[in-house]
């Protein structure tokens, strides 16, 4: 995992969940996005919900299983999302479909964007690599429930690290 787009949990119960991201002017695509007038993508905003998704169904099975985004079945973007601002995403399970997450984004207390996302879960049974990717969204959480600020992005970094041999992608 390249990016971690959430800075921390502020609540997790059994179905939903919210998370905080701060946005602050030294993130990577204001170089691009725009010159002159830093906006976040919402295909970051979009990330933000998949990533908090994740945590959240992987969490309920005590990550024994890995989530995988099958489909965005709709997404919307309300207001622009600049640098100062704090993020908070809401998620929350459909109690019609199991896998079905309804995410809805705010910046002081007003709406930022919204998405329903389907997911699929993937259980590790005998693949290395599935179990290597359920512990890393364990530390994923664990990091994010945490110590704070900068210590506990070096030590996720430092964790992720060891279980990749190398540099986490």
């Amino acid at each position: 995992m390249r990016f971690i787009l959430l800075d921390r949990i502020a609540e997790l119960r059994k179905g939903e969940a919210v998370f905080v991201k701060n946005i602050t002017q030294s993130e990577d695509y204001f170089m691009d996005h725009f010159p002159g007038y830093p906006v976040v993508p919402g295909s970051i905003i979009l990330g933000s919900f998949v990533q908090g998704g994740e945590i959240l169904l992987a969490a309920g099975l005590d990550f024994s299983a890995l989530p995988l985004l099958q489909r965005v079945s709709r997404a919307s973007f309300k207001r622009f999302v600049l640098p100062g601002d704090q993020l908070e995403i809401r998620l929350a399970l459909d109690p019609s479909l199991p896998n079905r997450i309804k995410a809805l984004a705010r910046v002081e207390g007003k709406p930022a964007g919204d998405a329903t996302l389907d997911f699929s879960l993937i259980r590790p049974d005998d693949n290395p690599k599935i179990a290597e990717a359920c512990e890393r969204l364990r530390l994923l959480y664990d990091g994010l429930v945490s110590a704070s600020g900068v210590s506990r992005a070096w030590d996720l970094w430092e964790r992720l690290s060891q279980i990749q041999g190398g540099s986490p992608e």
